[in-house]
């Protein structure tokens, strides 16, 4: 993809230790299967994220085999906390394509437009999808909800280490690739030392 992406990370409110917000600008219509009814060509998108969600899925055996899949529950939006927090950037995303610096390059609003209320939570939740940087599903900790210890090693089963985002306790403010670079290399220190 040669689309140009810029990032910004903002607030929600301003209590917050860290912005929640993840918004970034694309060259490219950015859409869920069901907004994509929406895409035109020729556009460019500011499309609004959470960087810290606060729901929270789970994942469900299905069986006692480990050729069955399991059953994957994303859970999104189901803390009322996320649905305000991507209301704000929806208006922080309109404010800026609609601001005087960027009218030069705006011919038109498609979406979110004027919407408001329980349409625009709609709009919302239509929209809603991941962002692509899973993380803390095998936290490294000490306490019960930890998976691995600080040498990487998997609890309870000898010989398995795991070098990945899901060794996260919390979710980074940004993207995610530098630090499962880290984790990488920290792996590779442990084993080489």
């Amino acid at each position: 993809n040669n689309a140009a992406e810029a990032n910004l990370f903002v607030k929600s409110r301003p209590e917050l230790n860290t912005p929640d917000l993840h918004i970034w600008h694309i060259e490219a219509p950015y859409l869920s299967e069901v907004t994509g009814r929406h895409a035109v060509e020729n556009v460019w998108s500011i499309s609004p994220g959470l960087a810290r969600p606060e729901s929270r899925g789970f994942l469900r055996l299905k069986s006692a085999s480990p050729q069955e899949a399991m059953e994957i529950h994303a859970n999104m939006l189901s803390d009322p906390r996320d649905l305000a927090a991507l209301r704000r950037s929806m208006q922080i995303t309109r404010e800026l394509g609609n601001s005087e610096a960027m009218k030069t390059f705006v011919k038109r609003e498609i979406l979110p437009g004027d919407l408001k209320g329980e349409a625009l939570d709609n709009l919302i939740r239509d929209g809603a999808m991941s962002m692509h940087h899973p993380t803390c599903t095998a936290k490294m900790g000490q306490d019960d909800l930890s998976v691995v210890d600080a040498q990487l090693r998997v609890y309870g089963v000898k010989k398995l280490r795991i070098a990945d985002g899901s060794i996260m306790p919390t979710i980074t403010t940004g993207n995610t690739h530098a630090p499962c670079v880290i984790i990488g290399e920290r792996l590779a220190e442990i084993l080489n030392a």
